[in-house]
């Protein structure tokens, strides 16, 4: 049974080698709800401990092969906090999928599938889709990937492997379809078809959408200006919210807002990437930074100031991590400011700085400094609410500490309104309520 299935798989269709048109741009936004991967029946502990443990496996100094021609790149693709609902093929076949804007391929599991993780969703079965097609290997997309080779028994179809940390990978064919985003349905998709995939997102996720800059992600292929998500708490049950092709007006009228020009790398150029040139606590005089020719910012090719490391928006990690020498910094003047003893490191959390909280007294009746990121000089600020979490008579600080390239994580991204803009090159933070119903 399984000869036959794989047989049927085989003889699924190719296309030629220019892959038909670009799917056509949203005429209209694109409105989709953002469901966290822990969703139900878990304490508020566990929400934050199972966050921060897949925070860990991502950006822990581990490093990942990038689908499209980049060197090793610094982030662990394949994890995800937040899923979206899509349809593929025709008729539609619905599932959840992580988004991620570090990552530049779209990719579900599909059947045969040889070695897969455990989903929740049926898998995806290319043969019931009359809309299905393989991309050839002789095809510009298949050059563009990072690790491909031509699959002899299957008319020359691209074949893909992306490579996680850690022995994670994912392996599959390149293919082309209809795809149903909210109430859109884009024609001539490009996604990974899967077949073999160890330690990839968790089960609630089928595969992964890739948000970043690089020409196979969703955005790219769609044509994109500019995108934007709002993310509630995360114990928060109210579901997150992601919008294609809109978000200005939202955030026009919002004066607590922060605009961000867009650096570039030239080893990671998908990554949303910014110069971070400041950081303050509290009152303290700002700390400016001084690049080294050790800097993150300066191996990865980064532009911008002279004096700036690198950091990349993620919003597929909850926490955010820093440089290490940043981070010791943002230590000392965090124990400074605080004045309460340190703790030993959180073992349930995974967190590196905590405090003791006084008995009987919980972390919204003690003082914490605003934390300020300088990015080429627009500050942004981040209060408690983004910087710590209460983890019995402790609480710690939502950051680690990284030998790779700093990472703005989802949990200091709450409840704001984040906005890509892709024309301008600019990014927007604007303080929002995003566990409200409006």
């Amino acid at each position: 049974m399984e000869m036959l299935a794989l047989l049927l798989f085989l003889a699924l269709p190719v296309l030629p080698a220019r892959c038909g048109s670009a799917p056509a741009p949203p005429r209209r936004a694109v409105h989709l709800e953002l469901a966290r991967v822990d969703a139900d029946n878990l304490t508020n502990h566990d929400l934050i401990r199972r966050a921060v443990q897949r925070s860990l496996d991502r950006g822990g100094g581990g490093g990942r092969k990038a689908a499209v021609g980049e060197a090793e790149a610094p982030l662990v693709a394949g994890g995800g906090e937040y899923l979206v609902k899509l349809g593929i093929g025709t008729p539609q076949h619905f599932l959840s999928a992580a988004i991620d804007t570090a990552s530049d391929l779209v990719w579900v599991q599909c059947q045969p599938c040889a070695s897969c993780y455990r989903q929740l969703d049926p898998v995806f079965n290319p043969k019931l889709s009359s809309t299905f097609a393989f991309v050839p290997c002789s095809s510009d997309t298949c050059g563009q990937l990072n690790d491909h080779r031509c699959r002899e028994e299957d008319d020359q179809a691209c074949e893909y492997t992306y490579t996680y940390s850690g022995n994670a990978e994912t392996k599959g064919a390149l293919a082309i379809d209809k795809l149903a985003v909210g109430n859109n349905v884009f024609h001539a998709v490009i996604f990974g078809c899967s077949e073999s995939s160890v330690g990839g997102p968790p089960a609630q996720a089928s595969g992964l959408v890739g948000l970043s800059r690089g020409p196979l992600s969703l955005v790219s292929q769609l044509g994109v200006r500019r995108f934007m998500y709002c993310l509630p708490p995360p114990t928060s049950t109210t579901p997150g919210k992601l919008v294609l092709d809109a978000g200005a007006d939202a955030v026009r009228n919002i004066s607590d807002r922060v605009t961000v020009t867009m650096s570039s790398s030239t080893r990671y150029p998908s990554y949303y990437y910014l110069n971070l040139d400041g950081l303050a606590v509290g009152d303290q005089t700002p700390r400016t930074m001084i690049r080294s020719a050790a800097s993150p910012a300066v191996a990865a090719g980064g532009g911008g100031s002279a004096n700036a490391y690198g950091m990349v928006v993620d919003v597929a990690s909850t926490i955010s991590f820093l440089e290490a020498s940043l981070y010791d910094e943002l230590a000392e003047d965090l124990e400074q400011e605080i004045r309460l003893p340190r703790a030993t490191p959180s073992r349930r959390l995974g967190l590196d700085l905590c405090f003791i909280l006084p008995e009987g007294v919980g972390i919204d009746r003690v003082y914490v400094p605003t934390v300020s990121l300088s990015f080429d000089g627009r500050w942004l600020e981040l209060e408690r609410d983004r910087l710590f979490v209460e983890d019995g008579r402790m609480m710690c600080l939502m950051v680690g500490k990284t030998d790779g390239v700093s990472v703005l994580g989802n949990f200091q991204q709450q409840n704001m309104h984040v906005l890509y803009n892709l024309r301008r090159g600019k990014i927007t933070f604007a303080k929002a309520s995003c566990d409200s119903s409006s």
